[in-house]
């Protein structure tokens, strides 16, 4: 009986321990329970709002509140634009022969072919503006030079200061006649195995850039290269301070012809839908050549504005502006040059067809040339840190291995293409032209002229299709 009194006792004193705690912290508990309700309540909410408007947007949004400035990236596209998937190759068999070898599809592409000096590739894939200490590193541009070189291409100084480095590493370098106030010495320009004017490019268009006395103060070589005093700042205007019509940008263009003795003399735009206007004004100026820039284009540095709404897709440019130069009789004498999201040979090879003379690449060959060096930073930084200027890590970059690495991309690119030229029975990539295409989308097909997967091929409607270039 003792035992079992105890046990009551004990009980009654848990009991009532039990209830002193619950008086006690009860109003905490229930605290505790409505709070866990309420934040499961505000993830679900949040969810929603993510889910209704986007992680990126609201990512962008809460920057944006944080800093009271637009919000600048790094080689970052949202959405590919021109609708290359929904473009196809129609392979021959007994009405064209395919060819029997690859290795005898010609590749060659010239540019300025009527000038004193034209400008002539191996292969039609370009490597595009990227400019030197503004965007890169001296040590990426060097590489994207020397692999260039090795594959038979040439690369582009984009609207950035001059770099001797690069002129020593490339066989073939496009200069950039810049919006800013340098690269326009005549010493640098005679350096050039072709000139480009840059009036604007791609997603960027025409938009003013500004380099600020304190970024100019952490790289006082480029504060030097580019020509300004310390504590000055540096301006890209939005267009050329120098030419206000068609007239002055085609004494320009002569004047540089002239000082340069006779090398490709070529301007660059960005895709607009007031291309036609554009290329009206820009042919009567007599260059030798036309570089398209796409929407899609990649830039370093562009506002979240221009990423997403800022010019025309690259396919509709690329197939628009072909056809404003046939219909003038200027196909042939003026080059036609395209990028802005072009990632693929299958890319390039459309592209083509539809009426560019040559591709540039920008992404997808610093992607390229960083392939067999992404470990080196990985998983503490990512490897574009080994190939912007500002980047503590540039000094990283192996320089002959990156341009192995871009070099043997593009050898494999042109060999996939000679690889389809050959089933197209083309003798060059340069004839590879829109009776080579179809299209599974009808409207697609229709605007482009080009064969609807769903109706036959007749010959007289053959005969209709394309243009052969060469």
């Amino acid at each position: 009986m003792p035992t079992f009194s105890l046990m009551i006792l004990a009980t009654m004193i848990g009991v009532i321990i039990t209830i002193l705690f619950l008086l006690i912290t009860g109003r905490s508990i229930i605290k505790g329970i409505y709070s866990i309700y309420y934040n499961r309540t505000k993830i679900l909410k949040s969810f929603n709002l993510t889910n209704k408007v986007g992680l990126g947007l609201q990512g962008e949004t809460e920057f944006q509140s944080a800093l009271r400035n637009p919000l600048n990236y790094q080689l970052s596209r949202k959405a590919m634009l021109s609708p290359w998937k929904e473009i196809l190759f129609n392979p021959v068999y007994l009405h064209r022969l395919p060819l029997l070898d690859y290795q005898k599809v010609g590749t060659n592409v010239i540019i300025g072919e009527k000038t004193r000096y034209p400008l002539k590739l191996k292969i039609p894939i370009m490597i595009a503006g990227m400019a030197y200490g503004t965007i890169l590193s001296a040590q990426t541009k060097q590489a994207l030079a020397m692999g260039a070189t090795i594959a038979g291409t040439t690369t582009n100084t984009g609207n950035g200061p001059f770099l001797p480095d690069e002129r020593v590493a490339a066989e073939k370098l496009v200069i950039q006649y810049s919006r800013g106030r340098w690269t326009k010495d005549l010493e640098v320009l005679k350096a050039a195995d072709a000139i480009e004017i840059q009036l604007g490019q791609g997603l960027w268009g025409p938009i003013p850039e500004e380099f600020r006395p304190s970024r100019l103060a952490r790289n006082p070589k480029l504060r030097r290269v580019i020509g300004v005093n310390p504590g000055e700042r540096a301006m890209i205007p939005p267009r050329l301070l120098e030419v206000k019509d068609e007239e002055d940008l085609g004494e320009l263009v002569e004047s540089i012809r002239q000082k340069t003795g006779g090398i490709p003399i070529g301007i660059k735009i960005g895709a607009t839908q007031w291309l036609e206007k554009e290329l009206e004004l820009l042919v009567r100026t007599n260059p030798d050549f036309l570089a398209i820039d796409g929407v899609e284009g990649e830039n370093y540095g562009g506002l979240a504005l221009n990423l997403e709404s800022m010019g025309t897709p690259t396919l509709y440019a690329t197939y628009r502006a072909r056809n404003f130069l046939e219909k003038r009789n200027l196909a042939g004498k003026i080059a036609l040059l395209v990028g802005g999201g072009l990632y693929t040979p299958m890319d390039f090879l459309k592209a083509l067809a539809l009426g560019a003379d040559a591709v540039f690449i920008g992404t997808i060959g610093l992607i390229a040339l960083l392939q067999t060096q992404r470990n080196k930073l990985f998983p503490w930084e990512p490897p574009t840190k080994l190939i912007f200027n500002e980047s503590t890590q540039k000094n990283k970059l192996n320089i002959p291995l990156a341009a192995e690495s871009l070099s043997n991309f593009l050898k494999a690119a042109v060999q996939e293409m000679q690889i389809a030229a050959l089933c197209l029975g083309r003798n060059h990539l340069q004839e590879v032209n829109k009776s080579d295409l179809s299209s599974s989308n009808k409207k697609l097909a229709e605007y482009l002229g080009i064969q609807w997967c769903g109706e036959s091929m007749e010959i007289s409607h053959l005969s209709k299709l394309g243009h052969v270039k060469r």
